[in-house]
């Protein structure tokens, strides 16, 4: 099995997609104030040492596809989509409308491409001085991990949290690997 994931960010505009894909994969400006919305889609790769999962420990190459919340790229998401094997669902606290982009997100990302929940998560990003709840998620969310992301005080455990995620993406993939090749020698 590749050590190689790809990981598609998804989410509204203006819900910080960009700056989390900067700070996770550790390139770009984190935060720099101005806002400049993605164009249709970013690919950011990156290597991630000492992932854990199935009991083995490897470095992991990551492609991290930062897409547009802007909906007049949704003729691209079918090549986007393409081969993803993880969703990270994007969202701001205190924008309920913020729920129902998920809920149409979600339907085109992991339902109709058969990516599981354990190959989704959920990040409410807060924004530097944001207040709020994070929105009340349709069922289709609630067998998906959801974590609030900080970026100006508790940064250490969004990169854990992505850790987590990736290592649960992998751990998926190992066992669908695994069960194909013990189909294929009954």
């Amino acid at each position: 099995m590749s050590n190689k994931v790809k990981i598609v960010m998804v989410g509204p505009p203006e819900c910080g997609k960009t700056t989390l894909t900067n700070f996770l994969s550790e390139s770009g400006e984190v935060g720099s104030g101005e806002y400049r919305p993605t164009k249709g889609c970013r690919i950011l790769e990156f290597e991630m040492p000492n992932v854990t999962y199935n009991n083995t420990a490897a470095s992991v190459e990551v492609e991290l596809w930062d897409v547009s919340g802007d909906r007049t790229y949704e003729t691209c998401w079918p090549v986007i989509q393409r081969g993803a094997q993880g969703v990270i669902f994007v969202y701001s606290p205190g924008r309920d409308e913020h729920a129902r982009v998920l809920d149409n997100l979600y339907t085109h990302f992991a339902e109709q491409q058969g990516v599981s929940e354990a190959q989704c998560v959920v990040f409410c990003h807060y924004k530097p001085g944001a207040k709020g709840k994070g929105a009340k998620l349709s069922t289709s969310f609630n067998k998906i991990s959801k974590i609030d992301t900080h970026l100006d005080d508790d940064s250490g455990s969004v990169k854990r949290d992505f850790n987590d995620f990736i290592a649960s993406v992998m751990g998926h993939m190992s066992d669908v690997v695994e069960r194909q090749e013990n189909f294929i020698l009954q």
